[in-house]
């Protein structure tokens, strides 16, 4: 009985040493999480960055005269009474282009399946009974050897004594 309750806390044991560590939701699986995690809050905190500063944008182009016209004046608008000087070879930098952040998609992280630590446990079970089965076929032998070589005279037992 005691090898197979023995038996038995050591395939149990090798479970939940397995799926603690490696199993869908443990030390591995979420130290990957975590990660994404940290890479999702910076790509938050670096979209804000961006939302905040169009919104500025917007608030001065509403109510700033001074924003206006110079964002007039990128798109080619001109006052009345002013002048147009062209100059020919002039890389125009005029376009916008707004930067919102590269897209993260989810990735599953990665795991050992719960049939796997199940069949480890299962294995370190037998393992564990077949070891101990042995060890105890083993000291039977060699009791029944011992109990051979001890000698007797016509039924009664010779026990070697050490002599005081």
């Amino acid at each position: 009985m005691f090898r197979f309750l023995a038996a038995c806390l050591a395939g149990t044991a090798i479970y939940v040493l397995v799926s603690f560590t490696c199993g869908r939701d443990g030390i591995w699986a979420d130290g990957q999480l975590m990660e994404q995690k940290r890479i999702l809050s910076t790509r938050a905190d670096e979209i804000q960055k961006i939302n905040d500063g169009l919104y500025l944008e917007f608030t001065a182009l509403e109510k700033d005269p001074d924003v206006i016209a110079g964002f007039a004046r990128k798109m080619g608008y001109v006052r009345d009474g002013e002048k147009i000087v062209k100059i020919n070879g002039l890389v125009s930098t005029d376009e916008y282009h707004f930067e919102t952040g590269t897209p993260v998609k989810y990735i599953e992280p990665y795991y050992l399946p719960e049939w796997f630590c199940k069949l480890s446990g299962v294995l370190m079970f037998f393992v564990a009974y077949l070891y101990m089965s042995l060890k105890d076929f083993r000291n039977r032998d060699e009791e029944y050897s011992e109990k051979k070589s001890s000698v007797s005279v016509k039924g009664i037992p010779v026990y070697d004594l050490p002599q005081v």
